[in-house]
C-alpha cells in the first residue's frame, strides 16, 4: 500500500511540474477590425478591414501573475517530487 502512495505521490508531482512549466506568452497580438458591409469574407478579416494592432496592459499584468504563478508550482511540485523520492527510499531501507 505504502509502496502504491509512492507512485502516485511521484506520479502526481511530475504531472504537476508538467503544467506548472507550460509556457505563457510574454506579450499578446490583439488586431484591430473595423467592420463593414463588404461583401463577405473576401480576403478581410470575418468580413473586416484591418486596421492596425493594440496594445492592452491587463494582458500583459495577467501574463505576469501567470507566469510567477507557474514558476510557484513547479517549485511545489518539485518539492512533491522530493518527498515522493525519500517516501519510496524509507520503504526500501
Amino acid at each position: 500500500m505504502s509502496l502504491l502512495s509512492a507512485i502516485f505521490a511521484a506520479a502526481a508531482a511530475a504531472l504537476w511540474f508538467v503544467s506548472a512549466v507550460v509556457k505563457i506568452p510574454k506579450h499578446f497580438s490583439i488586431h484591430v477590425v473595423s467592420p463593414y458591409a463588404g461583401s463577405g469574407l473576401g480576403g478581410s478579416p470575418l468580413g473586416g478591414a484591418y486596421v492596425g494592432q493594440a496594445h492592452s496592459n491587463d494582458l500583459i499584468v495577467l501574463a505576469n501573475a501567470l507566469r510567477r504563478q507557474s514558476r510557484y508550482s513547479a517549485w511545489a511540485a518539485g518539492c512533491a517530487g522530493v518527498s515522493a523520492l525519500l517516501q519510496a527510499a524509507s520503504l526500501f531501507a
